[in-house]
This record gives C-alpha cells, sequence and structure tokens, in this order.
C-alpha cells in the first residue's frame, strides 16, 4: 500500500514536470503576449508584444516591382506592434536589439536558426525604434529561411537572464500590399515616421517640368504622367534610400507603380540614391500611364514605410500654389522676385531703342504675356539669374515653355550673373494664343523652388 502510494506520487510529479514543458498554444494574431526581461547589464523591462500583419514572398515581389527596396534575402516579413509598460536602468530600450526570432510551419517541425529582428534603416521596412517607457511602435521582422510559415518564436532574456521564448501565430496574408495609413492631401504637412512631406501638386501631362528651367521629361507619344511635386524633409537619423520611396495608381483593371523619383536642381533633375537626415528635397513622382488607362482610381504615395492614398481622376490639377498678380513680392531665403508689370503685347521692345536695337515680337495669332520686375539675390553665393526664375503654360498634352530675359540697353541678354545681395531688372516672358490667354491660370512661375501661379 505504501508502495503504492509512492508510484502514484512519482507519477504526478512526472506529469507534472511534463505539463510544464509541453507546447502552450500560441499568442493569436492581434492578440498581446507579456514579456518580462532582463538584459546582461540589470536592465529590466516588461513589454507587451502583438503580430498585426504579415507579407508573404509574392506581396514581397510586388512591392518591389513598385520599386521599393527590400533586403535581397528576404522571402517573407511580418510586422509586430510593441509597448514597454516598464523600464528601469536605461531611458530607452530597442527591442529589435534584444529579441531575436525564428519561423515554421508548424509546432512539430524542429526549431529554424535564429534571425535578428534588425533591419538596415533607410528602406522600405524597418525594425521597430526604440522606446521608452509608455512608448508603443510598430516595425517589420524580415523572413529568410522559411517561406509560409505558421509560427513565430520570439525569444528574450527572462528576468533570471535565461533565454525564454514565446511563441506567435502568423496573421494570413493581407490581400492589400499597400495598407494606407493616411489620406493623401495636398498644401497640407503630415508625417512619414519622422519624415515631413508636403505634396504641393498632383497633376497630369505629357511632359514633368522644371519651374525655373527649360528641362524635364517628355512622354511618348499615347503616353501621359500623373506627377506628384513633394517637399520632403528627413528628420530621421538615418539616411533615406531613395528606394524607400514610390507612387501608385490602382484601378479596377491594373496597378501602376512609378517610374522616376528625381530631385529638382538649378539646371535639371538628379536621380538621388539617398536623402540625407537633416535635409530638405523637392522630388517629384512619375507615373506613366497610356491613353486606354482607366480614368479614376486610388493614387497612393508610399515613404519610409508608410503609405497615403487618395482617390484621383486622370487630368485633375491639385495644388494649393500662391496667385501672383501686379505688385507682389515673391521671396524664398534666396531669392526676391519684384513684379512691377504685367501685359500682353504683339511687341516687346528693350530699354533703349535709340539706334539699332532688338526687340520681341509674336508669332501670327499669337501674343507674348510678359512679366517685368526685379531679381535680388539674398543668398551668399553668386547666381545665374536665369536658374532661378522660370515661366511655362501647361495643360495635360499642351507645355509651351518661356524664357527669362534681362533688360540691357538696347537688347534682352538671355544670361545673367548676380552677386550676392545684388539685383537686376527681368522679363519673364511666354507666348500664347488667343485660346490659352483665356487660362492663365494654367502659368507657373518658379522662383528658386517657390512656386505661384496665374489667375
Amino acid at each position: 500500500m505504501k508502495l503504492g502510494w509512492k508510484i502514484v506520487s512519482f507519477l504526478l510529479v512526472i506529469t507534472l514536470i511534463s505539463g510544464c514543458s509541453a507546447q502552450t498554444t500560441p499568442t493569436a494574431p492581434g492578440e498581446s503576449a507579456v514579456i518580462a526581461g532582463k538584459l546582461s547589464d540589470g536592465t529590466t523591462y516588461e513589454a507587451n508584444v502583438k503580430l498585426i500583419r504579415y507579407l508573404n514572398q509574392e506581396q514581397l515581389q510586388e512591392l518591389y516591382e513598385y520599386g521599393l527596396t527590400i533586403e535581397e534575402q528576404a522571402v517573407g516579413a511580418v510586422q509586430i506592434e510593441a509597448e514597454l509598460n516598464r523600464l528601469e536602468g536605461r531611458d530607452t530600450l530597442d527591442l529589435a536589439e534584444v529579441w531575436e526570432a525564428s519561423f515554421q510551419k508548424a509546432a512539430e517541425e524542429a526549431e529554424a536558426e535564429h534571425e535578428s529582428l534588425r533591419i538596415y534603416p533607410g528602406g522600405w521596412l524597418n525594425s521597430i525604434k526604440p522606446l521608452s517607457v509608455n512608448e508603443s511602435g510598430q516595425g517589420w521582422v524580415l523572413i529568410s529561411q522559411e517561406t509560409e510559415p505558421t509560427l513565430m518564436n520570439l525569444f528574450y532574456s527572462d528576468k533570471n537572464e535565461a533565454e525564454k521564448q514565446i511563441v506567435m501565430e502568423i496573421p494570413e496574408p493581407q490581400s492589400e500590399v499597400l495598407k494606407e495609413d493616411g489620406e493623401l492631401k495636398v498644401g497640407e504637412p503630415f508625417m512619414a515616421g519622422d519624415v515631413e512631406l508636403i505634396v504641393e501638386e498632383i497633376k497630369t501631362s505629357s511632359s514633368v517640368m522644371l519651374y525655373r528651367w527649360d528641362a524635364g521629361y517628355q512622354m511618348n507619344e499615347g503616353e501621359q504622367a500623373i506627377g506628384l511635386r513633394v517637399k520632403i524633409n528627413n528628420q530621421e537619423n538615418y539616411d533615406l534610400s531613395i528606394l524607400a520611396f514610390s507612387a501608385v495608381y490602382e484601378t479596377d483593371a491594373e496597378k501602376l507603380g512609378r517610374e522616376v523619383v528625381a530631385a529638382e536642381r538649378a539646371e535639371g533633375f538628379e536621380v538621388l540614391s539617398e536623402i540625407a537626415p537633416q535635409t530638405e528635397e523637392i522630388m517629384r513622382f512619375m507615373i506613366k500611364v497610356d491613353t486606354n488607362t482607366q480614368s479614376t482610381g486610388r493614387l497612393k504615395l508610399a515613404v519610409n514605410g508608410y503609405c497615403f492614398g487618395m482617390d484621383y481622376t486622370l487630368g485633375e490639377e491639385l495644388d494649393r500654389y500662391p496667385v501672383y498678380q501686379e505688385g507682389d513680392v515673391i521671396e524664398t531665403p534666396q531669392d526676391r522676385l519684384s513684379i512691377k508689370k504685367i501685359s500682353t503685347v504683339f511687341q516687346l521692345n528693350p530699354p533703349s531703342t535709340t539706334g539699332n536695337y532688338t526687340y520681341l515680337k509674336a508669332d501670327p495669332d499669337m501674343k507674348l504675356y510678359s512679366i517685368e520686375g526685379t531679381y535680388e539675390n539674398l543668398g551668399s553665393d553668386s547666381v545665374q539669374v536665369e536658374q532661378r526664375l522660370g515661366i511655362l503654360w501647361q495643360e495635360r498634352a499642351e507645355t509651351e515653355y518661356g524664357w527669362v530675359l534681362i533688360p540691357s540697353g538696347n537688347d534682352f541678354d538671355t544670361t545673367k550673373t548676380c552677386e550676392s545681395q545684388q539685383q537686376c531688372d527681368v522679363d519673364l516672358i511666354i507666348m500664347l494664343n488667343e485660346e490659352q490667354l483665356q487660362h492663365l491660370d494654367k502659368i507657373r512661375i518658379g522662383v528658386g523652388d517657390l512656386v505661384v501661379k496665374g489667375q
């Protein structure tokens, strides 16, 4: 009898021990697991973590086709959300450095190698950022070994500095690869992480041009482009890869990704590899569409792991540019244009008409639209006036580029060096027909990086 009791007690102990080591039910997608950890330097913390999204290999390929970059070895990615409830020993904690993960298709499979949660910053998918107490954040974990896994094992050190793990069920892939984080708006600043964006213009045209220099991209016959002009201020602490930017136009029939992302420069566009921290750029995004493209769709701007969308109809012209008129002074940190006179004439004469002189005369059935004024260089370096100013008229397939002329005696100069804090007379001229003159709101004037429009 006594012996039987010992056997029963032994079996009970075995059962209890086996229960402690048995696989627990994985944490479901969207549900939080609690991790109480301790690091080798004595830092202790408690965090909630959950899995909220999954991209499979086919969806990563779709992102590649949109022009967005992900590390080449990735065969999938899972998005986590974490909230730091308690932290002692540090001001912030980088969970991507203290946690590791592995992935598998089923619980009975052999455990795969541990993978780092760290992603090199600046691409489309970023790891979770360091958190302070009571802060939450989202980030991605790349999967490089197991295609179509169902489980993620998250490894950490507990309060005894022993390695522990929690098992989390991976969400089903979502149908929408570029999930929108907010509405795309024109003329209002919004944030993509620590990157500030202002969409200054969205329009459909046959060419994407600079507004202060006769340079740009011309579409082939039968093509047009959706163009976005976006001011981007990188306030992140890392270089932002240009492959972390895209624009996409989605209709019921097709999805079209951007073909060009370029920065505005004095003499044209420049394709950058990255935008440095604390740097501002004026970027142009261009999506080519043909004449058979469905007229209405969803336009998306993807930047730094965030996506913003709006309904857009081909041909719409959206901007918040200020309207210019006589007497206006248009100023940037480097430039000042003072508008003295606006006129429409058949012939424009230089300041002096004594003796031989050069004049400008419109073609038959055309007129010269003229803006006379002064330009002042407010910067510390000398500039070429014709590279700081520009004028054009544009509507869909029509683009007319004007000239920046410097009245000089009995002639007009086409180039002028303006030293720092100096000014000179200028004449912005464009030749238009009668129909175009009825739509002066299609005129754009570039003053440095600033754009103003007619009315």
